[in-house]
Order: C-alpha cells, then sequence, then structure tokens
C-alpha cells in the first residue's frame, strides 16, 4: 500500500486540478495567512456595543437589553397551563426557562434531573442517538443544585442561570478529557482548566451538562464516529446528524438543551445545524477567545453556537464573544456590536425602515447548485422575506469558487496535520478511524508549495468578497445543497468516506 499511496495521490491531484490550480498557474496576490480587519471602521447606529470592559453577565444583560418585550410562553406543567411540563422536553429558549426559574414554576435541578433521565432513555434505544462521550451526572446535578440556589436567594447570575449547556470534545471542559472524538488524544493532551468561552457561560450560571460526540478530528461531515456511535438526526434516526459538531446539533433538536457549543472550520457548526433544524453560528474570526480548543484548524476553525431559535444565538453569542489580551492575532477585531431590536428603543417605523434598506447577494450559479427539494425550499423562504420586509435582492457574482474550495481544503489539512503531527504517527495513527486515516494520509500528501498557493487565492477570494459587500449586506444561500444522507450499515463500525455527499454538505 505504502508503493501505492502516491500513485493514487498523484492521480487524484491531478483529476480535482489541484496540479493545474496550485502547481501550473501563476498568481500575483500575496499569501494571507490570518483574517485581516480594517483600522477604520464605519461607525454604526442603532447598536448596542459591547465594550471589551464589559463582564460576560454585563454583555448578556445587554443583548436581553436590545430584545423585543419577552412574551411568556405557554408551556405545561402536569396538565396546568403556563408552566413547563418537566416529563417531556418542547423547544423553550432561554427566556422561557430564565422566565420560569425566576418565577418558582420549576427548577434548573428538576430540569437537570429530566435531561438526565432522557439521556439514560436515549442509551436504551436499540438505535441510539450516541450524543455525549463524556458525561459526569453527579457534576450536573451539582451545578443545577448551585443555580437553584441562587434562584431561591433571588440572585441569579444571568438569563443564562441554570440554562443546560452542551459542548463538543473539542473544547475544553472540566471535568472532563477533551478526546477530539478519538481514542488517544485525551490521553495525549491534558484539560487543567476551562476553555475561555467555557469560563465565561459558567460566569452567567450555565450549566455545563458534558462533551458531545463528534467525527473523529473534526475530519468528516456525517457524524459517524467508530469508537462512539454515530450520532443520529432526531427527525429521523436512519440519517446522519451533519458532522462535525452532530452531537451538539443533535442535543439540541432534540429538545434536550436549548444551547450547545460546537468548532467550525469549514461548516462543522452551519452543517449539522441546516441538516437537524436547529441555528447555526459561525462568528467571524477573531470574535471568540480559541484559548481551551483543540488546535486543529489555527487559522479558520472558530467557536460557534448551535440553538434552538436565533434570539438564544443572540444572547449566547454576547456571551462568549470577546477576545483576551493573551490571543495573538494579526490584527484584532473591533468591540462587538448587537442591533437594537426593541422598537422601545428606536423612533417609530425605524426598525421597520432599516430592514427594508437591506440588500441580500445572490450568486444564482452558486445558490441553485442544489437539490430541488432544497433549492426550492430556500427560494420560497427568500421570497418571503422580499414580501414580508421589502428587503432587495441584488444578483452578484463570485469568482474562483472552486479554486477557494480547493485551497480551504489544503488549508485544512495542512494545519490538522501540523497540528496533529508527531503524537498521532505514535498513537493515533492505529487507532484511527479509517475514513479518517485516509484523509489525513491525503492532507499529508499536500506539497509547501500547495499550501502557500492556497493562502494566496485565499486573499483573492477575500478580495472577491469584499467587492460583493461593496454593493450588498449579506449573501444568501443554501446551507447545505442536500438533506440528511442515510447512515450505512457498515459505516457505524468503520467511518465512512463519501467525498460526493461531503462536497454537497460542505459550505
Amino acid at each position: 500500500m505504502s508503493l501505492l499511496h502516491p500513485i493514487i495521490l498523484f492521480y487524484l491531484k491531478k483529476v480535482n486540478n489541484v496540479t493545474k490550480i496550485f502547481m501550473n498557474t501563476q498568481y500575483s496576490e500575496e499569501p494571507m495567512y490570518k483574517p485581516q480587519y480594517f483600522d477604520e471602521i464605519e461607525e454604526e447606529k442603532f447598536v448596542q456595543v459591547l465594550e471589551t470592559k464589559f463582564s460576560a453577565p454585563e454583555c448578556v444583560a445587554a443583548a436581553v437589553e436590545c430584545l423585543p418585550p419577552y412574551l411568556s410562553n405557554t408551556l405545561t406543567y402536569c396538565g396546568k397551563e403556563d408552566q413547563i411540563d418537566v416529563r417531556k422536553f418542547q423547544y423553550a429558549t432561554i427566556r422561557d426557562y430564565a422566565d420560569a426559574y425566576t418565577s418558582g414554576r420549576v427548577t434548573p435541578t428538576e430540569v437537570a434531573k429530566r435531561f438526565l433521565t432522557s439521556i439514560e432513555d436515549s442509551r436504551k434505544m436499540s438505535r441510539g442517538l450516541n450524543l455525549f462521550i463524556s458525561l459526569d451526572f453527579h457534576d450536573v446535578i451539582s451545578q443545577a443544585a448551585a443555580a437553584t440556589e441562587r434562584y431561591r436567594q433571588g440572585k441569579p447570575l444571568s438569563v443564562l442561570d441554570g440554562v443546560l449547556v452542551a459542548v463538543k470534545d473539542e473544547i475544553d471542559c472540566l471535568p472532563y478529557p477533551t478526546t477530539g472524538g478519538s481514542t488517544w488524544l485525551g490521553k495525549a493532551r491534558q484539560v487543567t482548566k476551562d476553555a475561555a468561552v467555557v469560563k465565561r457561560l459558567r460566569e452567567c450560571g450555565a450549566v455545563m451538562v458534558g462533551k458531545t460526540n463528534m467525527h473523529e478530528l473534526g475530519v468528516g461531515t456525517t457524524g459517524i464516529n467508530p469508537h462512539y456511535g454515530a450520532t443520529r438526526n432526531p427527525h429521523d434516526m436512519t440519517r446522519v446528524s451533519g458532522g462535525s459538531s452532530g452531537g451538539s446539533a443533535t442535543v439540541v433538536a432534540a429538545g434536550l438543551c436549548p444551547v450547545a457549543l460546537g468548532v467550525d472550520g469549514g461548516g462543522s457548526v452551519r452543517m449539522p445545524a441546516s441538516l437537524s433544524g436547529v441555528v447555526g453560528l459561525k462568528p467571524t474570526f477573531g470574535r471568540i477567545a480559541k484559548s481551551g480548543l483543540l488546535p486543529l484548524n489555527w487559522t479558520i476553525g472558530m467557536v460557534g453556537t448551535l440553538t434552538g431559535t436565533v434570539e438564544d444565538a443572540y444572547i449566547v453569542y454576547a456571551a462568549v464573544q470577546g477576545h483576551l489580551p493573551s490571543d495573538k492575532l494579526v490584527s484584532i477585531p473591533p468591540p462587538a456590536t448587537l442591533p437594537l431590536l426593541n422598537d422601545v428603543q428606536m423612533e417609530p417605523n425605524i426598525m421597520a425602515k432599516l430592514i427594508e434598506e437591506i440588500k441580500l447577494a445572490k450568486f444564482s450559479k452558486w445558490y441553485n447548485d442544489s437539490d430541488d427539494s432544497v433549492w426550492r425550499v430556500c427560494d420560497s423562504a427568500l421570497r418571503l422575506i422580499q414580501d414580508t420586509y421589502g428587503c432587495k435582492v441584488v444578483d452578484a457574482s463570485i469568482p474562483d469558487l472552486d479554486k477557494m474550495r480547493l485551497a480551504h481544503y489544503i488549508t485544512m489539512g495542512g494545519e490538522l496535520t501540523a497540528s496533529l503531527g508527531v503524537e498521532y504517527e505514535n498513537l493515533g495513527r492505529k487507532t484511527t478511524g479509517g475514513d479518517v486515516r485516509s484523509t489525513i494520509s491525503i492532507f499529508q500528501g499536500f506539497s509547501n508549495r500547495e499550501f502557500v498557493t492556497a493562502q494566496r487565492l485565499r486573499s483573492r477570494c477575500m478580495q472577491h468578497h469584499m467587492e460583493v459587500f461593496k454593493e450588498a449586506d449579506f449573501i444568501v444561500t443554501p446551507t447545505t445543497a442536500c438533506t440528511a444522507p442515510p447512515i450505512r450499515d457498515d459505516a457505524e463500525q468503520y467511518g465512512e468516506l463519501d467525498y460526493q455527499h461531503g462536497g454537497r454538505s460542505t459550505i
């Protein structure tokens, strides 16, 4: 096999245009190794600036102030209206939980116990959801009990106090190891403290409920893990959840947690969110501190959030955003801002006028390159936005997309293999699933010249996008070009390397 490997790699590079684009073409752009930010930023109106001096609870409080007034959600508890039913889960929002906790209708401890019972029940199913890699029941109850006591005393830390948050097993969260979905990495790397994002959520009182399953080392789009099981889509248990943050997407989609954390380098939050029907957010590079993440992708991987609603994404983003003084960035983004969504804070009708002025860029060739079922639903949603809010859709063209996808693939592969390094060779190669092992062997075949050329194309593509944003505020596109594919029986044991579906799913 070692003799055939260079021949196979040479063939794959040739037929996929890697040789043509990265070896036989000359480019004028200088390489861009990390995203850059303008020194001069246009001042925004009707926004709340989250100053760097704000604590996480202060940022959350500012976010809630920007939202429309809360309307109590009618839930049921033991058949009684206006109370949460802790016997079954519903898609309650962060503010729904906070309202129920504050009123005393239910406590964080009750919710945590029901959550743990549901996890136990799911493990007994013939086809389990395979949500978690690590989960300490005692630790979850201890955190929930502390939150319950704060509410009893009338001193919650924030609207997130007592809210359950699941954490992808690529993010450090005590008392758990961080395995990256592997069987060896947790032994090679010790966790001594929480990741920065986990620390900020704890400051807000959130209850960390364990480490969610993921595609091994983040190298895949299905969420099928041969070591910890295939994370199944709760809407159809025969289909994948998507990857690599499949466990985080599924735990939210199943209604078990309103919030989960993921990490996204090429769609690893947004893909499973789309396939599982929840909200996935990958923030701008540098917006969130990366301390405590597995360094699998230094310049493209970012902490992201998975939530049941856009409102919850808004609140959690406010909590976790912010960089550390120790962050070594080429440039640092300006302070985050949140749009003022509460009409009371604005002049009459100003909100409607602002939304009406939004311009959405649509690159039809890219937008329409998806399955009919996906394209039709997205087009219907886009028309609904236009009809309801009067937003304008403008035609756009983004050159070199095929080159950009390959440049991203080479960048991701180069960073991953450099990060894993000798530990993978000594500890991980023999125990890693077949699909990931095959992909890493391809990654290891990229040359220095191909990597640097990828960064030159990165610079070119960033400029292409800047041209689009001169004419529009957003680029709209289907998140994935297909719906969730089925789980093959043999894939559960060995993993699955399916570049056809993977290419259709990748952002």
